[in-house]
């Protein structure tokens, strides 16, 4: 289960980082404005502030791509990756409100997503987010793209590590273990083998569960246990 979490969270910062261009650069009609429009949109101050280098190579792309008439899949490859990255190396130092805000705006889209097309969960776990993205109201996506804004800013001005990795340990295993209790132990939550479509849902709503299972930690303990579940097995972080 651990593992499975943190190849959603690497898949979830590929798929919000990518809809940044999706979603508002196609709004930016004005050459000479785009600079200025491309700040009104939630966590591109910060990327302007702390990631100049790449914020003024995404600026240059989008004005190339208004020059061409608004084709954005080539601002998404060039650039996607590495704010990718960026953000995988951030949350691990994010504040507790911080990850609280990154995995709250994802419960309710996985719940979502085992009510009505459990089969983006398997999706999202095999790398492919375009079913999960498609599912999610403008609301829950403007609560990613602020909860990036927080991850970034709070890792640059007060970077905080995962401080006690033995409470992690212990809080993941016990919540683990009621989500495995709870939906059965013959489920295979990679989804690396082919599952029947209520297989697929409860997939779904056991990584909605882990996930609120960790918010309902004391917030010091669920930013480490979030922090825990993204450092991967044989990966862990240093103390």
């Amino acid at each position: 289960m651990r593992d499975v979490v943190r190849i959603l969270v690497i898949a979830a910062a590929l798929l919000v980082l990518a809809a940044l261009a999706w979603k508002w650069i196609p709004r930016f009609y004005n050459y000479y404005t785009a600079g200025e429009r491309i700040l009104q949109v939630p966590a591109f101050p910060e990327i302007k502030e702390f990631y100049p280098e790449l914020y003024n190579q995404i600026l240059s792309d989008t004005r190339a791509a208004i020059l061409r008439g608004g084709n954005m899949e080539e601002i998404i490859a060039d650039n996607g990756q590495q704010l990718a990255a960026l953000l995988q190396n951030d949350l691990p130092l994010a504040s507790p409100e911080a990850t609280s805000a990154f995995i709250t705006s994802f419960i309710h889209v996985f719940e979502k997503a085992g009510d009505k097309d459990p089969g983006c969960c398997v999706d999202l776990i095999n790398g492919d987010d375009r079913c999960m993205w498609s599912l999610m109201s403008p609301a829950e996506k403007d609560d990613v793209l602020r909860a990036i804004a927080l991850i970034i800013r709070s890792s640059r001005t007060n970077p905080a590590k995962l401080s006690n990795q033995k409470q992690a340990v212990k809080d993941v295993g016990r919540i683990s273990s009621d989500v495995v209790a709870k939906y059965g132990p013959d489920i295979d939550y990679t989804a690396q083998s082919p599952l029947t479509d209520e297989e697929k849902k409860k997939v779904c709503f056991a990584i909605a569960d882990l996930y609120s299972g960790t918010l309902k930690l004391p917030p010091e303990r669920s930013s480490d246990a979030i922090k825990y579940l993204l450092s991967g097995t044989g990966e862990e972080p240093q103390q």
